[in-house]
């Protein structure tokens, strides 16, 4: 196991506390909330350009300046909309099945992300010259798996170019539980009579 996994475990772990910890209502409200921002500052920008040029003198900056305002204050509203309504779900006789469907997104949300920073670092560096702890990586087989599944959902013109992982160790159920090198399975050890 080298630091590559710990990191795959870590994301996959704090994404998923995060998640059981906010309940699956507040995450979907919460990205709601910035797909939500992102589309009124869109709309919205034509109707504030006038009202921020009184008070910015460079034409470059009326622009972002009036879609940043909009997208700020219609992200605040709408997280603290969806701050409340997760609290009343998380007080309510569902909270305990709310907060476990929000394990279970955290988890695919973590996996999401190691999936995405294995396609970007492919298309980054060949994975020949990957550093020797990511092409040692127990999880690399795994997560290459993963990408190809979320490949496979996008229509043909936009896939990306998938690489796989340099050829070596293969992750396997008899390789994760083979003897370490001081002669103990991996995991607990059996009750002596």
């Amino acid at each position: 196991m080298t630091w590559v996994d710990l990191a795959v475990i870590g994301v996959l772990v704090v994404s998923a506390l995060l998640a059981f910890m906010r309940g699956l209502v507040r995450e979907l409200l919460g990205i709601g909330a910035w797909v939500g921002a992102g589309a009124a500052a869109v709309w919205g920008l034509p109707f504030v350009r006038g009202h921020v040029r009184q008070w910015i003198t460079e034409p470059v900056w009326v622009d972002p300046i009036s879609f940043l305002l909009i997208f700020t204050v219609v992200l605040i509203i709408l997280m603290l909309i969806a701050r409340f309504v997760g609290r009343v779900v998380r007080r309510s006789p569902l909270g305990g099945v709310d907060r476990s469907l929000g394990l279970v997104f955290g988890l695919a949300r973590g996996a999401l992300i190691v999936i995405l920073a294995y396609i970007i670092g492919g298309l980054a560096v060949q994975p020949e010259h990957w550093p020797v702890p990511v092409k040692e990586a127990l999880l690399l087989n795994p997560t290459y798996r993963g990408a190809e599944q979320a490949v496979r959902l996008l229509p043909a013109g936009y896939r990306p170019k998938l690489y796989p992982p340099p050829p070596g160790r293969q992750t396997t159920a008899e390789a994760l539980l083979r003897a370490n090198p001081q002669g103990r399975a991996v995991g607990r050890q059996p009750l002596r009579e």
